[in-house]
Protein backbone atom coordinates (compact mmCIF):
# COMPACT_ATOMS: atom_id res chain seq x y z
CA UNK A 1 0.00 0.00 0.00
CA UNK A 2 2.81 2.27 0.68
CA UNK A 3 4.54 1.80 -2.29
CA UNK A 4 1.31 2.38 -4.24
CA UNK A 5 0.75 5.72 -2.64
CA UNK A 6 4.15 6.78 -2.92
CA UNK A 7 3.46 5.74 -7.29
CA UNK A 8 0.53 7.66 -7.07
CA UNK A 9 1.81 11.10 -5.47
CA UNK A 10 4.98 10.98 -7.96
CA UNK A 11 2.57 10.61 -10.76
CA UNK A 12 0.43 13.33 -9.94
CA UNK A 13 3.41 15.63 -8.64
CA UNK A 14 5.27 15.41 -11.81
CA UNK A 15 2.00 15.12 -14.14
CA UNK A 16 1.45 18.75 -12.65
CA UNK A 17 4.33 20.16 -13.54
CA UNK A 18 4.28 18.62 -16.93
CA UNK A 19 0.84 20.41 -17.33
CA UNK A 20 2.52 23.44 -15.94
CA UNK A 21 5.36 23.92 -17.69
CA UNK A 22 3.45 22.71 -21.14
CA UNK A 23 1.20 25.55 -20.53
CA UNK A 24 3.60 28.14 -19.51
CA UNK A 25 5.91 27.68 -22.76
CA UNK A 26 3.34 27.19 -25.26
CA UNK A 27 1.40 30.82 -23.94
CA UNK A 28 4.80 32.39 -23.67
CA UNK A 29 5.76 31.54 -27.61
CA UNK A 30 2.42 31.88 -28.68
CA UNK A 31 2.49 35.39 -27.33
CA UNK A 32 6.27 36.61 -28.22
CA UNK A 33 5.97 35.05 -31.92
CA UNK A 34 2.86 37.47 -32.70
CA UNK A 35 4.77 40.07 -31.23
CA UNK A 36 7.27 39.45 -33.83
CA UNK A 37 5.09 38.78 -36.16
CA UNK A 38 3.22 41.60 -36.10
CA UNK A 39 6.17 44.02 -35.47
CA UNK A 40 8.08 42.51 -38.60
CA UNK A 41 5.55 42.41 -40.84
CA UNK A 42 3.90 45.60 -39.90
CA UNK A 43 5.35 47.43 -43.16
CA UNK A 44 5.01 44.28 -45.36
CA UNK A 45 0.56 43.91 -45.16
CA UNK A 46 1.13 45.44 -48.54
CA UNK A 47 2.60 42.63 -50.11
CA UNK A 48 0.40 39.07 -49.46
CA UNK A 49 3.11 37.33 -50.78
CA UNK A 50 5.80 38.31 -48.24
CA UNK A 51 2.93 37.95 -45.40
CA UNK A 52 2.66 34.14 -46.07
CA UNK A 53 6.24 33.20 -46.50
CA UNK A 54 7.41 34.56 -43.33
CA UNK A 55 3.83 33.24 -41.50
CA UNK A 56 5.10 29.82 -42.77
CA UNK A 57 8.63 30.41 -41.57
CA UNK A 58 7.88 30.85 -38.28
CA UNK A 59 4.61 28.46 -37.49
CA UNK A 60 7.78 25.79 -38.38
CA UNK A 61 9.92 26.85 -36.13
CA UNK A 62 7.03 27.36 -33.74
CA UNK A 63 6.36 23.76 -34.04
CA UNK A 64 9.61 22.42 -33.82
CA UNK A 65 10.27 24.59 -30.70
CA UNK A 66 6.68 23.29 -28.91
CA UNK A 67 8.28 19.36 -30.25
CA UNK A 68 11.09 19.85 -28.37
CA UNK A 69 10.34 21.47 -25.34
CA UNK A 70 7.70 18.59 -24.90
CA UNK A 71 9.83 15.94 -25.29
CA UNK A 72 12.63 17.40 -23.07
CA UNK A 73 9.45 17.61 -20.21
CA UNK A 74 8.35 13.88 -20.70
CA UNK A 75 12.08 12.67 -20.92
CA UNK A 76 12.57 14.54 -17.33
CA UNK A 77 9.77 13.29 -15.62
CA UNK A 78 10.64 9.51 -16.44
CA UNK A 79 12.21 7.69 -13.08
CA UNK A 80 14.67 5.09 -12.11
CA UNK A 81 13.28 1.48 -12.21
CA UNK A 82 14.03 -2.25 -13.03
CA UNK A 83 12.47 -3.69 -15.77
CA UNK A 84 11.84 -7.74 -14.62
CA UNK A 85 11.70 -9.49 -18.46
CA UNK A 86 10.65 -13.29 -19.08
CA UNK A 87 11.99 -14.21 -22.89
CA UNK A 88 13.16 -10.22 -23.31
CA UNK A 89 9.67 -9.93 -22.57
CA UNK A 90 8.58 -6.95 -20.37
CA UNK A 91 6.59 -8.38 -17.44
CA UNK A 92 6.54 -5.16 -15.87
CA UNK A 93 8.16 -2.35 -13.97
CA UNK A 94 9.71 -2.53 -9.97
CA UNK A 95 10.91 0.31 -8.01
CA UNK A 96 13.67 -1.26 -6.86
CA UNK A 97 16.25 -4.52 -7.84
CA UNK A 98 14.68 -5.31 -4.05
CA UNK A 99 11.11 -5.62 -5.29
CA UNK A 100 11.93 -7.07 -8.54
CA UNK A 101 13.49 -10.34 -7.19
CA UNK A 102 11.46 -10.56 -4.23
CA UNK A 103 8.52 -11.03 -7.45
CA UNK A 104 10.94 -13.60 -9.38
CA UNK A 105 11.32 -15.86 -6.18
CA UNK A 106 7.29 -15.61 -4.90
CA UNK A 107 6.42 -16.71 -8.86
CA UNK A 108 9.74 -19.88 -9.00
CA UNK A 109 8.17 -21.03 -5.44
CA UNK A 110 4.27 -20.71 -6.27
CA UNK A 111 5.37 -22.59 -9.43
CA UNK A 112 7.71 -24.93 -7.74
CA UNK A 113 10.31 -23.96 -9.28
CA UNK A 114 14.21 -23.26 -7.98
CA UNK A 115 15.33 -20.84 -10.81
CA UNK A 116 14.73 -20.10 -14.59
CA UNK A 117 16.88 -18.43 -17.01
CA UNK A 118 13.97 -16.84 -19.05
CA UNK A 119 13.57 -14.59 -16.06
CA UNK A 120 16.01 -11.47 -15.77
CA UNK A 121 16.17 -8.25 -14.77
CA UNK A 122 17.32 -4.77 -16.11
CA UNK A 123 17.94 -1.16 -14.16
CA UNK A 124 15.49 1.30 -16.91
CA UNK A 125 13.69 4.33 -16.80
CA UNK A 126 9.74 4.42 -16.77
CA UNK A 127 6.57 6.74 -16.25
CA UNK A 128 6.06 6.51 -12.18
CA UNK A 129 2.56 4.91 -13.55
CA UNK A 130 3.97 2.18 -14.78
CA UNK A 131 5.80 0.53 -11.79
CA UNK A 132 3.63 -1.83 -9.89
CA UNK A 133 3.83 -3.70 -6.35
CA UNK A 134 5.99 -6.95 -5.96
CA UNK A 135 3.03 -9.05 -5.73
CA UNK A 136 1.30 -7.41 -8.40
CA UNK A 137 4.62 -8.81 -11.10
CA UNK A 138 5.04 -11.94 -9.22
CA UNK A 139 0.57 -12.94 -10.68
CA UNK A 140 1.83 -11.70 -13.76
CA UNK A 141 4.72 -13.60 -14.16
CA UNK A 142 3.18 -16.65 -13.11
CA UNK A 143 0.08 -16.07 -15.72
CA UNK A 144 3.17 -15.79 -18.34
CA UNK A 145 4.71 -18.48 -17.66
CA UNK A 146 1.62 -21.04 -16.50
CA UNK A 147 -1.53 -19.72 -18.16
CA UNK A 148 -3.22 -22.90 -16.68
CA UNK A 149 -2.89 -21.27 -13.20
CA UNK A 150 -5.08 -19.14 -11.39
CA UNK A 151 -4.44 -17.37 -8.25
CA UNK A 152 -6.99 -18.57 -5.43
CA UNK A 153 -7.63 -18.29 -1.81
CA UNK A 154 -7.17 -21.19 0.51
CA UNK A 155 -9.82 -21.37 3.68
CA UNK A 156 -8.71 -23.08 6.50
CA UNK A 157 -10.86 -24.04 9.99
CA UNK A 158 -8.74 -24.54 12.63
CA UNK A 159 -5.57 -24.68 10.21
CA UNK A 160 -7.53 -27.12 8.49
CA UNK A 161 -8.12 -27.13 4.88
CA UNK A 162 -11.61 -26.49 3.96
CA UNK A 163 -11.92 -25.29 0.24
CA UNK A 164 -10.51 -22.95 -2.12
CA UNK A 165 -12.14 -20.09 -3.91
CA UNK A 166 -11.20 -17.70 -6.73
CA UNK A 167 -12.56 -14.58 -5.04
CA UNK A 168 -11.37 -13.70 -2.02
CA UNK A 169 -13.33 -10.77 -1.15
CA UNK A 170 -16.73 -12.09 -1.16
CA UNK A 171 -16.02 -14.86 0.35
CA UNK A 172 -14.80 -12.79 3.20
CA UNK A 173 -17.79 -10.96 2.96
CA UNK A 174 -19.99 -14.17 3.48
CA UNK A 175 -18.60 -14.73 6.69
CA UNK A 176 -18.45 -11.58 7.89
CA UNK A 177 -22.38 -11.39 7.23
CA UNK A 178 -22.77 -14.83 9.60
CA UNK A 179 -21.27 -13.00 12.31
CA UNK A 180 -23.41 -9.86 11.48
CA UNK A 181 -26.45 -12.29 12.05
CA UNK A 182 -25.06 -13.58 15.06
CA UNK A 183 -24.87 -10.24 16.47
CA UNK A 184 -28.11 -9.38 15.45
CA UNK A 185 -29.57 -12.42 17.30
CA UNK A 186 -27.20 -11.62 20.61
CA UNK A 187 -27.47 -7.72 20.56
CA UNK A 188 -25.90 -7.67 23.91
CA UNK A 189 -23.25 -10.26 23.46
CA UNK A 190 -19.24 -10.14 22.13
CA UNK A 191 -19.92 -13.08 19.34
CA UNK A 192 -17.04 -14.45 17.29
CA UNK A 193 -16.45 -17.89 15.08
CA UNK A 194 -15.39 -20.77 17.70
CA UNK A 195 -12.68 -22.01 14.92
CA UNK A 196 -9.75 -20.15 13.30
CA UNK A 197 -10.39 -18.97 9.98
CA UNK A 198 -7.57 -18.06 8.32
CA UNK A 199 -7.34 -16.75 4.09
CA UNK A 200 -4.20 -17.82 2.49
CA UNK A 201 -3.18 -16.97 -1.45
CA UNK A 202 -2.26 -19.97 -3.40
CA UNK A 203 -2.34 -20.95 -7.43
CA UNK A 204 -4.45 -24.23 -8.83
CA UNK A 205 -5.25 -25.38 -12.21
CA UNK A 206 -7.85 -23.37 -13.33
CA UNK A 207 -9.34 -26.51 -13.83
CA UNK A 208 -9.03 -27.98 -11.05
CA UNK A 209 -12.45 -28.96 -9.02
CA UNK A 210 -11.59 -28.28 -5.63
CA UNK A 211 -11.70 -24.55 -6.42
CA UNK A 212 -15.08 -23.57 -5.28
CA UNK A 213 -17.39 -20.87 -7.04
CA UNK A 214 -19.17 -18.82 -4.19
CA UNK A 215 -22.52 -20.44 -4.40
CA UNK A 216 -21.11 -23.53 -4.03
CA UNK A 217 -19.11 -22.02 -0.70
CA UNK A 218 -22.57 -20.75 0.59
CA UNK A 219 -23.94 -23.77 -0.28
CA UNK A 220 -21.68 -26.10 1.45
CA UNK A 221 -21.58 -23.94 4.52
CA UNK A 222 -25.58 -24.61 4.99
CA UNK A 223 -25.43 -28.60 4.46
CA UNK A 224 -22.07 -29.54 6.24
CA UNK A 225 -22.52 -26.43 8.94
CA UNK A 226 -19.09 -26.54 10.08
CA UNK A 227 -19.00 -23.33 11.34
CA UNK A 228 -19.39 -22.39 15.17
CA UNK A 229 -20.29 -19.08 16.36
CA UNK A 230 -19.73 -18.13 20.00
CA UNK A 231 -21.17 -15.34 22.24
CA UNK A 232 -20.00 -14.61 25.70
CA UNK A 233 -23.04 -13.05 28.06
CA UNK A 234 -21.65 -11.34 31.62
CA UNK A 235 -23.98 -13.17 33.83
CA UNK A 236 -24.77 -11.91 37.45
CA UNK A 237 -25.92 -14.41 40.40
CA UNK A 238 -26.18 -14.72 44.16
CA UNK A 239 -23.93 -17.73 45.04
CA UNK A 240 -23.53 -19.60 48.03
CA UNK A 241 -20.53 -19.65 49.89
CA UNK A 242 -20.65 -22.96 51.93
CA UNK A 243 -19.22 -22.33 55.63
CA UNK A 244 -15.85 -24.72 56.81
CA UNK A 245 -15.56 -26.57 59.63
CA UNK A 246 -12.48 -25.90 62.32
CA UNK A 247 -11.74 -29.02 64.41
CA UNK A 248 -10.51 -27.72 68.03
CA UNK A 249 -9.12 -30.60 70.54
CA UNK A 250 -10.40 -30.53 74.24
CA UNK A 251 -9.69 -32.83 77.12
CA UNK A 252 -12.80 -32.41 78.25
CA UNK A 253 -13.93 -35.18 76.12
CA UNK A 254 -12.63 -38.62 75.81
CA UNK A 255 -10.78 -40.26 72.73
CA UNK A 256 -13.61 -40.79 69.89
CA UNK A 257 -16.05 -38.05 71.34
CA UNK A 258 -17.07 -35.15 69.28
CA UNK A 259 -19.47 -32.50 70.01
CA UNK A 260 -20.21 -29.35 67.92
CA UNK A 261 -19.48 -26.13 69.95
CA UNK A 262 -21.05 -23.85 67.06
CA UNK A 263 -22.91 -24.67 63.76
CA UNK A 264 -21.94 -23.65 60.77
CA UNK A 265 -24.06 -21.25 58.48
CA UNK A 266 -23.45 -20.71 54.55
CA UNK A 267 -22.30 -17.17 53.05
CA UNK A 268 -23.36 -15.52 49.67
CA UNK A 269 -21.79 -13.42 47.25
CA UNK A 270 -22.47 -11.14 44.48
CA UNK A 271 -20.60 -12.40 41.05
CA UNK A 272 -20.71 -11.48 37.82
CA UNK A 273 -19.41 -14.20 35.20
CA UNK A 274 -18.34 -14.23 31.41
CA UNK A 275 -20.06 -17.27 30.08
CA UNK A 276 -19.35 -18.56 26.88
CA UNK A 277 -22.36 -20.94 24.67
CA UNK A 278 -22.35 -22.06 21.48
CA UNK A 279 -25.91 -21.80 19.97
CA UNK A 280 -27.79 -23.03 23.43
CA UNK A 281 -25.08 -25.09 24.89
CA UNK A 282 -22.74 -22.77 27.70
CA UNK A 283 -19.27 -24.53 27.10
CA UNK A 284 -17.05 -22.51 29.67
CA UNK A 285 -17.67 -19.76 32.57
CA UNK A 286 -15.19 -17.80 34.16
CA UNK A 287 -15.63 -15.34 36.97
CA UNK A 288 -14.88 -11.92 36.57
CA UNK A 289 -15.56 -10.53 39.66
CA UNK A 290 -17.28 -11.46 42.94
CA UNK A 291 -18.26 -9.56 45.66
CA UNK A 292 -18.91 -10.87 49.04
CA UNK A 293 -22.59 -10.06 50.24
CA UNK A 294 -22.82 -12.14 53.68
CA UNK A 295 -19.61 -14.00 55.42
CA UNK A 296 -20.19 -17.76 55.93
CA UNK A 297 -19.82 -18.56 59.84
CA UNK A 298 -17.57 -21.98 60.85
CA UNK A 299 -18.79 -24.83 62.37
CA UNK A 300 -16.84 -25.68 65.38
CA UNK A 301 -16.22 -29.02 66.51
CA UNK A 302 -14.91 -30.43 69.57
CA UNK A 303 -12.68 -33.61 69.34
CA UNK A 304 -11.59 -35.53 72.42
CA UNK A 305 -8.06 -36.18 73.22
CA UNK A 306 -8.86 -37.33 77.12
CA UNK A 307 -7.50 -41.15 77.13
CA UNK A 308 -8.89 -43.50 79.82
CA UNK A 309 -7.69 -46.91 80.88
CA UNK A 310 -10.06 -49.53 79.79
CA UNK A 311 -10.92 -52.01 82.72
CA UNK A 312 -11.68 -55.76 82.09
CA UNK A 313 -11.62 -57.24 85.29
CA UNK A 314 -8.15 -58.78 85.77
CA UNK A 315 -6.70 -55.83 83.30
CA UNK A 316 -6.36 -52.39 82.12
CA UNK A 317 -5.90 -51.36 78.68
CA UNK A 318 -4.64 -48.46 77.30
CA UNK A 319 -6.61 -46.02 75.51
CA UNK A 320 -4.80 -44.32 73.31
CA UNK A 321 -5.24 -41.13 70.96
CA UNK A 322 -5.41 -43.12 68.19
CA UNK A 323 -8.21 -45.26 66.34
CA UNK A 324 -6.64 -48.72 68.68
CA UNK A 325 -6.24 -49.03 72.04
CA UNK A 326 -2.37 -49.97 73.14
CA UNK A 327 -2.41 -53.80 71.74
CA UNK A 328 -0.10 -55.16 74.97
CA UNK A 329 -0.83 -55.03 78.76
CA UNK A 330 1.91 -53.43 80.74
CA UNK A 331 4.65 -53.55 77.71
CA UNK A 332 5.11 -49.64 76.32
CA UNK A 333 8.46 -49.56 74.31
CA UNK A 334 8.85 -49.73 70.52
CA UNK A 335 11.65 -51.62 70.04
CA UNK A 336 11.72 -51.54 66.03
CA UNK A 337 9.74 -49.05 64.28
CA UNK A 338 7.84 -49.68 61.38
CA UNK A 339 10.37 -49.09 58.02
CA UNK A 340 13.99 -49.58 57.19
CA UNK A 341 16.06 -51.36 59.24
CA UNK A 342 19.38 -53.78 59.08
CA UNK A 343 16.87 -57.24 58.68
CA UNK A 344 15.27 -55.46 55.67
CA UNK A 345 12.43 -53.22 55.41
CA UNK A 346 9.67 -54.28 58.69
CA UNK A 347 5.98 -53.31 57.96
CA UNK A 348 5.04 -53.61 61.64
CA UNK A 349 6.36 -52.37 64.89
CA UNK A 350 7.95 -54.48 67.58
CA UNK A 351 6.42 -54.09 71.75
CA UNK A 352 8.44 -55.13 74.48
CA UNK A 353 9.66 -54.56 77.76
CA UNK A 354 10.67 -56.04 81.11
CA UNK A 355 9.51 -59.29 81.28
CA UNK A 356 8.34 -59.12 78.33
CA UNK A 357 7.31 -62.85 77.89
CA UNK A 358 3.55 -63.97 78.69
CA UNK A 359 2.34 -60.38 78.87
CA UNK A 360 -1.94 -60.51 77.81
CA UNK A 361 -1.88 -58.94 73.81
CA UNK A 362 -5.21 -57.69 73.61
CA UNK A 363 -7.55 -56.73 70.74
CA UNK A 364 -6.60 -52.88 69.87
CA UNK A 365 -10.70 -52.72 68.69
CA UNK A 366 -13.69 -54.86 68.24
CA UNK A 367 -13.86 -57.43 64.98
CA UNK A 368 -13.83 -60.47 63.44
CA UNK A 369 -10.90 -63.19 63.95
CA UNK A 370 -10.18 -64.29 60.61
CA UNK A 371 -7.28 -66.01 61.35
CA UNK A 372 -5.49 -68.04 64.28
CA UNK A 373 -2.78 -70.33 64.80
CA UNK A 374 0.94 -70.91 63.31
CA UNK A 375 3.06 -69.23 60.59
CA UNK A 376 4.53 -70.82 57.95
CA UNK A 377 5.42 -67.24 56.98
CA UNK A 378 7.36 -66.11 60.31
CA UNK A 379 4.74 -65.01 62.57
CA UNK A 380 5.01 -67.80 64.93
CA UNK A 381 1.78 -67.93 66.82
CA UNK A 382 -0.50 -65.13 65.49
CA UNK A 383 -3.44 -63.58 65.17
CA UNK A 384 -5.25 -61.67 62.40
CA UNK A 385 -8.43 -59.17 63.58
CA UNK A 386 -10.77 -57.59 60.68
CA UNK A 387 -12.37 -54.50 61.73
CA UNK A 388 -14.54 -53.63 59.05
CA UNK A 389 -13.91 -50.88 56.33
CA UNK A 390 -11.18 -53.01 55.06
CA UNK A 391 -9.43 -52.37 58.34
CA UNK A 392 -7.49 -55.28 59.96
CA UNK A 393 -5.01 -55.82 62.67
CA UNK A 394 -1.89 -58.62 63.25
CA UNK A 395 -0.35 -59.82 66.30
CA UNK A 396 2.13 -62.29 65.87
CA UNK A 397 5.40 -64.48 68.19
CA UNK A 398 2.93 -64.88 70.39
CA UNK A 399 3.35 -68.41 73.27
CA UNK A 400 2.80 -71.56 71.96
CA UNK A 401 -0.66 -72.75 73.67
CA UNK A 402 -1.47 -69.02 74.53
CA UNK A 403 -3.99 -67.85 71.75
CA UNK A 404 -7.39 -67.61 73.18
CA UNK A 405 -9.50 -66.72 70.24
CA UNK A 406 -10.37 -69.34 67.40
CA UNK A 407 -11.34 -68.03 63.54
CA UNK A 408 -14.87 -66.53 63.48
CA UNK A 409 -14.82 -65.25 67.16
CA UNK A 410 -16.23 -62.03 67.63
CA UNK A 411 -14.01 -60.37 70.08
CA UNK A 412 -14.65 -56.56 71.42
CA UNK A 413 -12.01 -53.55 72.08
CA UNK A 414 -8.67 -54.59 74.44
CA UNK A 415 -10.42 -58.39 74.92
CA UNK A 416 -7.02 -60.62 75.35
CA UNK A 417 -6.40 -62.84 72.21
CA UNK A 418 -3.06 -64.32 73.54
CA UNK A 419 0.39 -64.19 75.08
CA UNK A 420 3.53 -62.37 74.05
CA UNK A 421 5.86 -64.95 73.04
CA UNK A 422 9.20 -65.76 71.04
CA UNK A 423 8.09 -67.79 68.19
CA UNK A 424 8.69 -67.74 64.61
CA UNK A 425 11.02 -65.49 63.55
CA UNK A 426 12.05 -63.50 66.51
CA UNK A 427 15.10 -62.77 68.57
CA UNK A 428 13.67 -62.05 72.08
CA UNK A 429 10.30 -61.66 73.38
CA UNK A 430 8.16 -59.36 71.58
CA UNK A 431 4.61 -58.13 69.89
CA UNK A 432 4.90 -57.60 66.11
CA UNK A 433 2.21 -55.58 65.72
CA UNK A 434 0.66 -54.14 62.31
CA UNK A 435 -2.27 -52.88 60.44
CA UNK A 436 -3.73 -53.38 57.08
CA UNK A 437 -5.82 -51.33 55.40
CA UNK A 438 -7.21 -53.12 52.39
CA UNK A 439 -4.60 -55.51 52.42
CA UNK A 440 -1.66 -53.14 52.17
CA UNK A 441 0.43 -53.01 55.19
CA UNK A 442 0.88 -49.35 56.70
CA UNK A 443 2.87 -47.68 59.39
CA UNK A 444 0.84 -48.97 62.74
CA UNK A 445 2.10 -45.74 64.56
CA UNK A 446 -0.56 -42.59 63.63
CA UNK A 447 -3.49 -45.28 65.02
CA UNK A 448 -1.78 -45.73 68.30
CA UNK A 449 -1.06 -42.24 68.84
CA UNK A 450 2.54 -42.17 68.32
CA UNK A 451 2.70 -39.47 66.13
Amino acid sequence: MGLILKTLYVYIANLGILVINIFKSFFRLIFSGLQKLFKFNKDSFTSAKTFFKRSIAFILIFAVLSVSVIYIISTDSKIDAVALTFNDEIIGYACSQNDADHAKNMALKSLGLTSDKSLETKATKTEPYNLKSYDVLSDELIKKIAPDLVRVTEIYFDSELFCAVTNRQKAREFFFNQLKKAQKKHPDSSVAFAQEITFCDAYYNIKDEKIWTQEQLELNLKILDPLKIYHADCEKTIETVEYDTVEIQTNTLFIGDKRIRRNGANGSSYAIDLVTYIGDKKVSAEELMSVPVKAPVSQIVERGIRAESLSLGTYSVLQTTGYFCWPVVGLFTVTSPYGHRSLGYHRGIDISGASASGSLVVAGASGTVTTAGWSTGGYGNYVIIDHGNGVETLYAHMLDNSLMVNAGDKVTKGQAIGRVGNTGYSFGAHLHFEVRINGNRINPAPYLGLE
